[in-house]
């Protein structure tokens, strides 16, 4: 039958050989600095790395964000080996999927050799799969599981990776080296929305991305759709119809044609990208479900650098990545290009995939600067729109400060840096697009910051002998705080030391003498500042209060047996004596005690009296005497009056007067009658004694105060 051409067909011929066309211009343009074949998987390490794999040269690069390009696997010879060894002398067979991860671990979808392999500290081992195409394995060791085309990889916030397992139709998970099924039954099909995800049916997924919600995005590429299971293991499709196409952009995803789609990936905004591979175009679909189109215009073909991505005709991409600087990057692959949608919107190929580029980087920086003072400017410009990333400053070759670019510029305050000569530098990181460079050096010269010095005022009267602490505040008229040594000085003389600790210098003083005293803090400077001296401050230091005693009687004459009293006056001087005094005697003499009224005073500013009250004690009794009496006296002071009461009484008639006589005799010889003469007496003696009072307070400063007084006591 012959073919009917029609116009639309023509038209469609037509579009095909442009594409063809243009992608050939585009190779020729790029076939001396390209070194891809097919770039199909891309993955940033934390630090801000891209790594890809090249499918056809069976090879993983890095590219560093300072431009470097090395191979981290594959020798590029296709085929199995290496583990154990060296992950660059290993061969590997058309990888398809990368991951990277938190440890900086790399995991390779080595897919021709139906496994996963993971370099580690630049070697090389297989984690899953026996290099036989089959299905078996789920729940027991992931490298005794066989697998079936594995292509994207993913890695969740635990650490597990996920693998789409394409040709087995499911999603698995290797958890702890156990491997599992966690989408898909291994039918080929659609079915199981709204169902537990491991019971639903999928096609050829290629495409797998992980939310920080847990969420597990799917690219169920042969159904066209995109597909989301939930933190409870549920399935639900999220874009695409089921029918190929293009459609939908601006409205909700899931009313939208997709046709292939493949890699996903998820920016810091939680938007969801994807490449609709067939569509020519990267995807977006924003947390509200509205889809858009960041790149492509549908056009299958090739559109060079600087062109705006969303006029730019791409050449089926398989997978999305988003960098560290929130760009967009994906892998262009049947134009060998990885490429990045800058800020500006602009397509533009990986740095080290294109023609040499190069960054330019300035320092400006005021050659003389006070210490505090001072900050110097970088700005860095590329040859890919405006420069991203970070800028370190090095002073005489020691790193000070790394900061982020903004609008290609970052300013650091030189604040850090001690007085003294330097050379300054700085080195741009790169940004991927944007190689690294480093600045010519310049010549900064700071010198020492004046100080100031501040001596709190005295807030009390102060006496003599009483300890002032003194306390010194440093300060700067710039920034930053003194340190060092202070001396503080009374008048000129130094009287203390102290070291300064964050800007705070104190020490004690112990003011012997009273009068008007000048303080001073002198600082004495340090390497970034200069010395100074505080303004003086008056201490005003008065005489030490005390307190006198003396005794209104000096001296006491008593009778033993009586009590001597003793006033006794206590007056403040220098001042009103504000503490307790309290009193003892000594010097006593055996037996006598005494006493004060009160037992304590405060003399203040009027005085006081207190009275000792001495108890003697009675001096040694008479002597008993010897008497004479005369012969006479027996009858006149005895006998007659009993004579005469016997006379009386008749009863006493009776009684004998011998009897009477004897009695008489008797009574005289014992007791005596009429005159007596005393002839030893000890009355009169006298005791004198000097008698010692202490009196004892306590001064305002603390300090035991004594003072003495003596009275004389005689005793009769």
């Amino acid at each position: 039958m012959a073919a009917v051409v029609t116009a639309t067909s023509i038209s469609r011929f037509r579009t095909l050989v442009a594409a063809v066309l243009m992608t050939f211009i585009g190779h020729l343009a790029h076939a001396q600095q390209q070194p891809l074949l097919l770039p199909s998987a891309e993955a940033y390490d934390a630090a801000g790395n891209l790594y890809f794999v090249d499918t056809n040269r069976n090879q993983v690069f890095e590219v560093s964000l300072s431009g470097a390009f090395t191979t981290v696997a594959g020798t590029g010879v296709q085929g199995f080996s290496g583990d154990g060894a060296a992950a660059i002398n290993a061969e590997l067979n058309t990888p398809q999927g990368i991951a990277v991860g938190p440890d900086g671990t790399v995991y390779i979808a080595d897919t021709g050799n139906q496994r996963i392999r993971s370099i580690s500290a630049g070697q090389i081992a297989t984690i899953a799969g026996t290099g036989v195409s089959g299905f078996s394995g789920d729940n027991g060791p992931a490298v005794a599981a066989a697998l079936s085309t594995p292509t994207a990889l993913a890695i969740d916030a635990q650490g597990d990776l996920l693998l789409c397992d394409t040709a087995n139709q499911r999603v698995r998970s290797i958890s702890a080296g156990v491997i599992t099924t966690i989408a898909g039954t291994g039918v080929q099909g659609f079915s199981g929305d709204g169902s537990a995800a491991t019971t639903a049916e999928l096609d050829s997924p290629a495409g797998v991305a992980l939310a920080n919600n847990g969420t597990i995005y799917i690219a169920d590429s042969h159904n066209h759709r995109l597909r989301a299971i939930t933190a409870n293991g549920f399935i639900q499709t999220i874009a695409g119809t089921g029918v190929p196409g293009y459609s939908g952009d601006g409205n909700q995803a899931i009313a939208a044609q997709l046709s292939l789609p493949r890699g996903i990936g998820i920016d810091a905004a939680g938007n969801i990208l994807f490449a609709d591979t067939d569509n020519q175009r990267i995807r977006s679909i924003n947390p509200q479900g509205i889809i858009t189109t960041l790149a492509g215009t549908g056009v299958q073909g090739f559109s060079p650098d600087e062109t705006s991505a969303t006029a730019a005709a791409l050449n089926t991409p398989r997978s999305v990545v988003v960098s560290g600087f929130g760009s967009l990057v994906f892998s262009d692959t049947p134009n060998q290009l990885v490429r990045e949608v800058a800020a500006n919107g602009e397509l533009y190929t990986v740095a080290v995939l294109a023609a040499p580029r190069s960054s330019a980087i300035s320092l400006t920086a005021p050659s003389t600067i006070v210490y505090g003072q001072g900050s110097a400017t970088v700005a860095v410009s590329g040859s890919v729109a405006t420069p991203q990333g970070s800028v370190a400053l090095q002073a005489s070759n020691t790193a000070i400060s790394t900061a982020t670019l903004s609008s290609g510029t970052v300013t650091f305050p030189l604040t850090s840096l001690s007085a003294g000569a330097y050379m300054l530098t700085a080195s741009y990181s790169g940004d991927g697009l944007n190689p690294a460079a480093s600045s010519a050096a310049t010549s900064i010269n700071i010198s020492r910051a004046q100080s100031t010095v501040t001596l709190e005022q005295i807030g009390q009267t102060f006496y003599a002998g009483q300890t002032l602490t003194l306390t010194a505040l440093l300060g700067s008229v710039t920034s930053g705080v003194p340190t060092g040594e202070v001396d503080f000085a009374d008048g000129a003389t130094i009287v203390a030391k102290a070291t300064a600790v964050n800007g705070i210098a104190g020490a004690t003083y112990l003011i012997s003498s009273s009068g008007s005293h000048t303080l001073t803090a002198i600082y004495n400077g340090d390497g970034n500042f200069l010395g100074n001296t505080s303004a003086a401050t008056i201490a005003t230091v008065a005489t030490m209060p005390d307190f006198s005693i003396a005794a209104t009687a000096s001296s006491q004459t008593v009778q033993g047996g009586y009590v001597a009293s003793f006033p006794i006056s206590v007056a403040s001087t220098g001042g009103a004596f504000t503490g307790n005094i309290v009193f003892s005697v000594s010097t006593l003499p055996t037996g006598v005690t005494a006493e004060f009224s009160p037992t304590a005073v405060v003399p203040g500013s009027t005085g006081a009296t207190v009275t000792m009250n001495v108890q003697t004690i009675a001096l040694a009794g008479l002597t008993v005497p010897h008497h004479t009496r005369g012969g006479n006296t027996l009858f006149l002071c005895v006998g007659l009056p009993l004579l005469a009461f016997a006379a009386k009484r008749r009863a006493l008639r009776r009684v004998s007067v011998w009897s009477i006589l004897a009695l008489s005799f008797f009574l005289l010889n014992t007791f005596g009658c009429g005159a007596r003469t005393v002839s030893s007496l000890t009355q009169g003696t006298s005791q004198q004694s000097t008698l010692t009072i202490t009196a004892t307070g306590t001064n305002i400063a603390g300090a035991v105060v004594v003072h003495t007084t003596t009275v004389s006591l005689t005793v009769d």
